[in-house]
């Protein structure tokens, strides 16, 4: 069996349960709030790479990353609000960085929002 067909990258959907406060919030007001995840729709999604010496050595662990939809739906500044161990980071920022949001629109117009994802790695079981 190979090390890429067995390990397991779980994404948890009650990191992003963080809802809006104000229902008629302006662009600017918008921008500096979060989202809750059954506002925000996941056009396109990448898994992150499980670090191959991390698997091998059986090391598993989370990393909570925060960032901005943007107005067109892409990611934009992606940081690390949280992670178990530095050796996951790399892998989940290039991976959020590459996720496509459904724009989320107030009164018509696509405004940016602050949202989180949780990527846990879980080594792979034989």
């Amino acid at each position: 069996m190979s090390i890429l067909s067995s390990r397991k990258i779980v994404l948890s959907a009650s990191a992003l349960a963080l809802a809006v406060t104000a229902v008629s919030a302006s662009a600017d007001e918008m921008a500096g709030r979060y989202m809750s995840s059954t506002q925000l729709t996941v056009r396109e999604s990448v898994a992150p790479e499980y670090p191959l010496f991390a698997d091998m050595a059986g090391v598993d662990g989370y990393v909570l990353v925060e960032f901005t939809v943007a107005a067109d739906g892409s990611v934009a500044t992606p940081a690390i609000a949280e992670a178990s161990s530095g050796q996951f980071t790399k892998s989940a920022l290039n991976a959020i960085s590459r996720w496509q949001f459904e724009p989320v629109m107030d009164n018509g117009v696509a405004v940016p929002v602050r949202s989180n994802v949780k990527f846990s790695f879980v080594p792979r079981t034989e």
